[in-house]
């Protein structure tokens, strides 16, 4: 479950959009479906037939009594709320929340992962916009089945090549985690947003110290560098970090032709403690394992793999790999998503300030970091549950990875 977040210039009108986006999201019934078998038991999505749609609207005006506009805190507390809150029933994977305060709007589409990944939702709401703009039809998406419901060797085979991938990373000591707080597991976002000419120094910086095109190693290292200091903070002495990475690099013409459902790499990277305060050593190490594994095609093979859910059940495949790591996940996740699929500077009349994400991780590790560009931004996105950090360390992440990036 993930949020995509539009900040907006001016006043929304609220009727119009949630009509607008009503009598859009009414031609995609894809949206309204859910996982079912066939008489095989092989699964697939099925579709509803076409039919009256209402989508799922909240609008709420927030307002500062001391100034026209309310803090941004107060704003992401809000959005919070959405993104915490479960979907009415297994057919909902869309909801949408506006607010409003002063001279600014924001609107979030929470979706479903079963339905988009971060980067199809930004091209979702850009067909979107595209139809508001001109008036005209986008046109009707063919939904065609994937060759992924046969060839089960192959996929058995692949899980086979990811096993011993786990067993190169397991150690005798189980990697470092955060522990999980008790109770309810809602989550806290922490919003980091670099301008364009801090992006451009990010990029810059990364080019000198990585290589061409190595924003996402340099990104992942002082993202471990950051977290480092927090797990010395609290005397975690023992145990290395393992971080499952998720990234989306594909051209916007790829992401354009295949819109709906999952469509990005994972890679799994193990990091030695001592490495952490040495970030020479510790991008280094990052790249090489980065290379290996798309030599060994681990992606594709981890992706092959998760297909065996679909016969296998979810938590039998989350015990195997527990067992490798001694009983513990991951330290935390880690996302990158390239250039954005969005590609106009309006929602509707109003002018983007900012587009963010704001994503759940999966629990465990129940924390994660999120690099993302927008048009004029590269945001970061730390993601944890409540009560897994203090405000006062959240707040040093986000400052340590500033310096780190050498924008501090």
């Amino acid at each position: 479950m993930s949020q995509i977040v539009l900040e907006l210039h001016g006043k929304v009108d609220v009727l119009q959009t949630e009509s607008s986006l009503s009598a859009f999201m009414k031609k995609y019934p894809v949206l309204n479906g859910h996982t079912s078998r066939d008489f095989n038991l092989a699964p697939y999505w099925k579709i509803p037939t076409a039919g009256t749609y209402k989508i799922s609207f909240e609008s709420i005006h927030i307002k500062d009594p001391h100034k026209k506009e309310a803090f941004f805190d107060d704003v992401l507390t809000s959005f919070e709320k959405g993104i915490n809150r479960p979907f009415k029933n297994r057919k909902e994977h869309i909801a949408f929340h506006l607010i409003s305060t002063g001279e600014k709007s924001y609107v979030a589409m929470t979706f479903d992962h079963l339905v988009f990944d971060a980067r199809n939702a930004e091209a979702f709401l850009n067909m979107f916009q595209k139809e508001w703009e001109s008036g005209e039809d986008s046109g009707d998406m063919t939904i065609t089945e994937p060759a992924h419901l046969s060839m089960w060797m192959d996929k058995f085979k692949a899980g086979q090549r990811v096993n011993r991938a786990f067993l190169q990373i397991a150690d005798r000591v189980p990697p470092r985690v955060l522990p999980l707080p008790p109770g309810k597991k809602s989550f806290k976002f922490k919003i980091l947003s670099f301008s364009r000419k801090e992006a451009e120094t990010i990029t810059e910086n990364a080019f000198n110290q990585a290589g061409y095109l190595m924003l996402m190693p340099y990104a992942l290292s002082a993202s471990v560098s950051a977290l480092h200091e927090i797990f010395a903070g609290r005397g975690f002495v023992s145990g290395n970090y393992v971080i499952p990475v998720s990234i989306d690099t594909r051209k916007k013409e790829e992401v354009k032709r295949q819109i709906f459902f999952n469509n990005v790499s994972f890679f799994i990277f193990k990091v030695e403690a001592d490495l952490a305060v040495k970030f020479p050593e510790l991008l280094k190490s990052l790249k090489e394992q980065m290379y290996n594994q798309v030599k060994a095609d681990l992606p594709g093979d981890i992706c092959k793999a998760s297909l065996l859910m679909r016969i296998a059940p979810l938590p039998l495949l989350g015990s195997l790999m527990k067992i490798y790591l001694k009983g513990q996940i991951a330290s935390f996740s880690f996302s990158y998503v390239g250039e954005t699929a969005y590609e106009s500077s309006y929602f509707m009349d109003n002018k983007i300030i900012n587009l963010f994400h704001m994503p759940r991780v999966p629990v465990p590790p129940g924390i994660g970091i999120f690099f993302q560009q927008s048009k004029e931004n590269l945001n970061v996105i730390l993601s944890y549950i409540d009560g897994m950090l203090t405000d006062e360390e959240s707040g040093k992440i986000l400052s340590l990875l500033k310096t780190r990036m050498g924008v501090g």
